[in-house]
This record gives structure tokens, sequence and C-alpha cells, in this order.
């Protein structure tokens, strides 16, 4: 026989009313006092909000998108990163970035340098302050030369003009004067990039595209960086890094060199560990707090603002490898 609400024991009673939280207790006084209306009420507010899922620790999280990022660059789909240099190939010849996990272009290695003390001194000998200022105004001096390059050949204006009138400007990035000859006939080839990125259909593929280019205008550059470059035209930046890393390798003292011999080191790790708690610090210091995966993509972003998407998908390898 069911117990009516009158026979219950008062242990019973007791222990419920021992257990309800503050708000079914108002719910329960108002049932129990006959108020159907205001127990209704109640009954449709939502339950006080929970609290908020603690982070994981400064150097946790640094380590994990470090790790994300990583293999978002490096071995997309893995477990862990596979530090390396760019595929793509270069009209300067040379990789955008170097064998790190993010895959560090000079700006940013030189960016890592000069804030951090401690990364200069693993370099042999250690790099002081002065070569890294000194390299960050050859890079900074690159995307000005390749700009006015760009608009000298748009005008017309022939490379061997634009050398004689233009020497503060080359001398300015330690480039020589074959290497802007080399970005003139650049500015061609990314005009064809640019055409054939246009003629892309159902019909005509990016790898159909660049094997139409003829052998001697492709500039060194192979198929599959062609293809690349044809489907996303913004990936063409590569080689403004290029040159870029170019111009600090040209730099006495071997700094190319010792900057690069830091930024692979403890296994293409050492420039992503301070560069991502920098920015992970930066994110916990915020009021309010962010939310763990508005920390992780705005992290992501910060490692690669111009690849659309990026943060978001570094939140989904980090998802993916942290669930």
């Amino acid at each position: 026989m069911r117990e009516r609400p009158a026979e219950r024991s008062e242990a019973a009673q007791l222990s419920r009313r021992a257990t309800v939280s503050p708000f079914d207790g108002v719910l329960e006084l108002q049932r129990s006092a006959g108020n159907a209306s205001v127990a209704a009420m109640l009954s449709r507010q939502a339950a006080p909000a929970a609290e908020a899922v603690a982070l994981p620790t400064a150097e946790e999280l640094t380590t994990r998108i470090a790790n994300c990022i990583g293999v978002w660059e490096t071995n997309r789909g893995g477990d862990a990163p596979n530090p390396r240099e760019s595929s793509l190939d270069t009209v300067a010849g040379i990789k955008a970035s170097m064998a790190t996990i993010e895959q560090a272009t000079m700006p940013y290695a030189l960016d890592a340098l000069r804030r951090h003390t401690s990364l200069r001194k693993l370099a042999e000998p250690e790099l002081t302050k002065e070569e890294i200022d000194a390299a960050i105004l050859r890079v900074q001096a690159v995307p000005t030369l390749l700009t006015a390059v760009k608009a000298a050949s748009d005008a017309g204006t022939s490379a061997d003009d634009f050398i004689k009138a233009q020497q503060a400007s080359i001398t300015a990035t330690g480039l020589t004067d074959e290497h802007v000859k080399t970005m003139f006939s650049a500015v061609t080839l990314k005009s064809t990039v640019d055409a054939k990125h246009d003629e892309l259909s159902k019909t005509k593929t990016p790898k159909a595209a660049a094997e139409e280019i003829p052998e001697g205008d492709r500039m060194g550059l192979g198929v599959g960086s062609l293809t690349s470059y044809i489907r996303d035209p913004k990936k063409w930046g590569e080689n403004r890094a290029a040159w870029q890393r170019l111009a600090v390798d040209l730099m006495p003292g071997n700094v190319g060199a010792r900057v690069n011999a830091v930024a692979t080191s403890s296994g293409g790790t050492a420039l992503a560990g301070p560069v991502v708690r920098a920015r992970v610090d930066a994110q916990l210091a915020k009021t309010p707090q962010p939310s763990e995966e508005e920390l992780v993509k705005a992290v992501g972003t910060a490692n690669n603002a111009n690849e659309t998407g990026y943060g978001a998908n570094i939140w989904a390898t980090y998802q993916r490898l942290y669930p």
C-alpha cells in the first residue's frame, strides 16, 4: 500500500530536507503552502548556473597548445609534431620557415629572440641584442622593397633602372642587385599564378593549371608548389618570408645560421615554449577570464592570423588530442 504523505516518518522527512538545494527548498515551500501559481513559475525558471570549469595550468595549456600548433603545421592528423621546413618552393631559392614545430619564419624567430634573453644565450656564440636589432631592420626592409618592385614593374620600369634609382632600399635589406632582378621576374610569375587561379573550374584543377605554365617561366618552382599557390594565392606570402630569411642569412657573423640553430634546438621546440607561454599568460590575465575554447583559439590565431580559420583548426586539434 502506498504511503500517504502524513504517514512518512519524521526521520525520512528530515533526511529529505537535508539533501534539497536552496532553490528546491523554496519551490517545495510554495507547493506545501498551496501556492500553485508561484510554484509553477519557479519550476519554469532555470536552476542556478553551474560553476565554471577550472582551466588547466598555464604550463599545461602552453604544452598542449604548442603541441597542437606543431601538429597542425607539420603533421596534420597525427598525434605529435614532425618539425620540418615549409614544403613550398620559393623564388628566393630558400624555404620560408625553419624546421621547428610551428614552422617559424625569420620575423617570428627574431621577435622571440628579442623578447627572451634566455633564447639568445642558446646561440654559439650568444646572439647579441645589437645583432637581433640589425636583423629585424633587414626583415622590415624586405616588404618595402618588394612593394616598390611591384609598383615599378607595373609602371613599366625596368629592373636595371630601378636598381640605379633605389640603391638605398636595396642596401637596407642586404640583398643584391641580382636578387632584385629575380623579384622583378617574380612579379610576372605572380600575375600568371593569379590568372590561373581565376581560370579554375570544375574541369580545370589547380594542378592542371600549374602544368600549363611553361617550364622556363616557373622560376624553379615545382608543380606541387605552383599548384598550392594557384589554389590559394595568399600562400605567395611564403616568398616574402623566404626573402626575409635570406636577408638575415647574408648578414656577417653567421647571424642567420645562429638564429636557425636556436630555433631548431630541443627538437624544434625552443621558440614555441616562451612565445606560446607569453600568449597564454596574456589570455589568463583578462577579465573576465576566457573559456578554454576561447583561450586556445586566441593563442592559436596569434601564431598565424593570415590563415583563415587557423584558431578553429588549433581548437579542433586540441579537442582531438586532449578530449
